[in-house]
């Protein structure tokens, strides 16, 4: 179950990709951002900025934030003003608050501020990973991913059962390739 919840979580954020076989495109992207933040020349709090500015590079050629917007409002998107879309999507710059540490687990502190002033919350958790750190969740003004994922989870599991649920990923999976 773990390869599957492992896979649905990863489609579901990488079915934005650009150009290229999809699955070369994650690749790609996932192995930038790693080179990025392994490279030794890059370490340091002095070097934070531009590890910063790198990945921020990576991301904005390899997600279609336009769409990931228009998916995240659903049926309200189309309601909105053209300006409103336009605000929605506005250029974004992140602020990097407080980091704290408990043994093999650690949580940072973001803040994306928003043309037009707007402040969004994103918390980002991690867990030590032999060694690397990896994040485990993404918490968007209050609300965890994960959290939502358990949720749909746990209501296929309550409605059906188990197996249904890993099926219903399975189909998924199946449809996106």
């Amino acid at each position: 179950m773990r390869t599957t919840v492992s896979a649905a979580l990863v489609a579901l954020a990488a079915s934005a990709a650009l150009a290229g076989a999809p699955q070369q495109r994650v690749r790609e992207t996932v192995d930038s951002v790693s080179a990025i933040v392994n490279d030794a020349r890059l370490q340091g709090s002095g070097n934070e900025r531009e590890r910063r500015d790198r990945v921020a590079r990576v991301m904005h050629e390899s997600f279609d934030f336009p769409a990931m917007a228009q998916d995240s409002l659903g049926t309200h998107w189309a309601s909105l003003t053209p300006d409103q879309r336009d605000r929605f999507l506005g250029g974004s710059d992140t602020t990097y608050g407080a980091e704290s540490v408990d043994g093999e687990r650690a949580t940072v502190k973001t803040t994306l501020l928003r043309k037009g002033g707007d402040q969004l919350p994103v918390d980002y958790r991690l867990i030590a990973d032999h060694g690397a750190w990896k994040i485990s969740d993404v918490i968007v003004d209050g609300v965890s991913l994960a959290g939502n994922f358990r949720s749909q989870f746990t209501k296929t599991i309550q409605d059906s059962s188990y197996d249904a649920l890993v099926q219903r990923i399975e189909k998924k999976l199946a449809e996106d390739q």
